[in-house]
């Protein structure tokens, strides 16, 4: 099973490999950001579980 994180990288690499739809900068721009929010949305839930279960 695929997580979100992964279908985008399937999806952003259908649309500038076979597609030809997003130049090389929009693709590199893309794969940058979808791996920051593959890092950070984790990272931040662990940090606000504590604040949110407090309340």
């Amino acid at each position: 099973m695929l997580g979100r994180a992964e279908l985008a990288f399937i999806v952003i690499n259908i649309a500038y490999v076979q597609e030809k739809i997003i130049s090389q900068e929009e693709f590199y721009i893309l794969m940058f950001v979808t791996f920051l929010l593959n890092i950070s949305v984790p990272i931040l839930l662990k940090l606000y579980k504590p604040i949110y279960e407090k309340e």
